[in-house]
């Protein structure tokens, strides 16, 4: 009976196999045949032969092996030397169970059901969580499995309902500079997958701009600009055709920005005022908008030249309500407040960059769905930026190094799963090239309604009165009281209070 539940078994992983990989069962079949049909003398020559393709191939088109057949190969062995190696790895880290059920006893480990590796080398192991485990005791283990596995770094993800994904990266694929992505044709452009850079997998990182909020979070000289620039490169083919328009605000002097003052309809870098305006005026515009569409019965907005897709983008939110008046930063977070929550549905996009991600700098934060982590400087920044769990899935981007700008991490939108990527990097000319062969449409404008008059301006005296206020007199000043003197408290202050008084009479 044992022996026959063997063979059954045997079969039905033979048959799950050849359904889940029918390439490699049909080339396993094949030798087969080969072999009864022709004998082994030409299995033989046919490995050989192989072999011995694999080998030029290697050296004579190494870019095309390392995509298309590494890969495969690496899989093909872990396959192999993987499930025994997890079973001794898990009862080290402490991810099993102790299972009471039944007379025996026993340590359950989750099963290794799946493993992948991408184009760039990163070993993915899709493994089942056992009852008594979750997804957080993978992930707080993290580190424990880099170290078990003989990896840089490991991450942890959900797979699914009962499994996770644990990611083993060897080596840094981020750690050389990305060159920039090729641009579309204006009419392909895509707000909700801008070419920026790449993942950590060497797939490309394609940016959502539709119908979300961004807030970029890093450290000075973390490459929060390379973010920018090639966002706004990869929407250039789309501003040059009209139907997207960029407005900047570059609180630092226009040292970020001005060089590409040509790719935006509405740019200021000097007082906060004028930034003020800025912000209040697209909030006109806004308004406009939404009544618009809400009289056509339109509840999303599809841009097109009359009516472009409006992104916003502030340099350093932080230096916009730093060092002005007090009247001018409550009328900045009104403004922005009232962006971040009506803009997404009528076609505006505001893209923020800032250093400190905390409360007291960014109040709006959590109006923000898309946020980009880069370097920051403690692991409670990380949290702040991702959101809780953030840090123990892996966004490790308090220790992103000084000498990778651009590296940070990104959360997948919908989702828990954390992706690390890097943005490409802009020279000077490559800026400059951008900015003289793009042109920006002129920027809307709809009126702004009238600002309303504080009651307390009627009655200041140095104010004069406007052609439409009727002048209101200054009211009389009131007969200053007489105070009564207070007794003293004190036997030795009443004495010197009577001798104060003979004194004077």
């Amino acid at each position: 009976m044992r022996l026959v539940g063997f063979a059954v078994r045997s079969v039905f992983k033979l048959l799950r196999f050849a359904v889940r990989r029918p390439r490699v069962a049909s080339a396993a079949a094949s030798m087969v045949a080969l072999d009864r049909y022709a004998g082994h003398v030409a299995v033989l020559w046919l490995v050989a032969v192989l072999v011995v393709g694999l080998g030029v191939w290697r050296v004579a088109r190494a870019e095309s092996y390392a995509a298309h057949v590494r890969p495969r190969l690496r899989a093909a062995w872990v396959r192999v030397t993987y499930p025994r190696k997890w079973r001794g790895i898990a009862s080290r880290v402490g991810l099993v169970v102790h299972d009471h059920t039944g007379s025996d006893a026993r340590w359950v480990h989750g099963a290794l059901k799946d493993v992948k590796v991408t184009p760039a080398g990163v070993v993915r192991l899709r493994i089942a969580i056992p009852t008594g485990l979750t997804l957080d005791d993978y992930a707080r283990r993290a580190d424990a499995l880099a170290v078990a596995f003989g990896v840089r770094e490991a991450r942890v993800t959900r797979a699914g309902t009962g499994s996770v994904w644990v990611e083993l990266h060897r080596t840094d694929v981020l750690r050389t500079t990305i060159a920039p992505l090729p641009l579309p044709r204006g009419d392909q452009v895509n707000l909700a997958g801008v070419p920026v850079g790449r993942h950590e997998d060497g797939t490309p990182w394609w940016f959502n701009l539709h119908g979300t909020h961004v807030l970029i979070a890093g450290a000075t000289g973390a490459g929060k600009g390379s973010v920018l620039w090639s966002l706004l490169r990869g929407l250039s083919p789309a501003i040059n055709d009209g139907w997207v328009q960029v407005w900047a605000i570059d609180p630092k002097g226009g040292m970020e920005l001005r060089p590409g003052l040509q790719l935006f309809s509405r740019f200021e870098d000097s007082a906060p005022e004028a930034m003020c305006d800025l912000l209040e005026d697209l909030v006109a515009v806004m308004d406009r908008r939404a009544k618009t569409l809400a009289a056509r019965g339109v509840r999303k907005h599809e841009p097109w030249v009359r009516d472009p897709h409006i992104l916003a983008v502030i340099d350093e939110l932080a230096a916009l309500t730093a060092f002005a008046e007090r009247d001018t930063v409550r009328r900045i977070d009104r403004a922005l407040g009232l962006l971040l929550t009506k803009g997404r549905a009528v076609g505006i996009t505001v893209l923020a960059a800032v250093q400190d991600p905390g409360k007291d700098v960014v109040g709006w934060r959590d109006l923000f769905p898309t946020r980009v982590a880069m370097r920051l400087d403690n692991p409670i920044q990380v949290d702040m930026v991702l959101g809780e769990g953030a840090r123990d899935m892996g966004a490790t981007a308090d220790h992103i190094s000084e000498l990778t700008p651009g590296v940070a991490f990104v959360r997948v939108e919908g989702t828990r799963a954390i992706r690390r990527v890097r943005a490409s990097y802009l020279t000077d000319d490559d800026i400059a090239d951008l900015a003289r062969t793009t042109t920006a449409s002129p920027a809307l404008s709809a009126p702004r309604p009238p600002k309303p008059v504080d009651p307390l301006d009627a009655f200041n005296p140095d104010r004069a009165p406007t052609p439409s206020e009727p002048s209101v007199p200054a009211p009389s000043p009131a007969p200053a009281r007489q105070r009564k003197p207070r007794k003293p408290r004190t036997r030795a202050a009443a004495a010197i209070s009577t001798s104060h008084e003979e004194e004077a009479s």
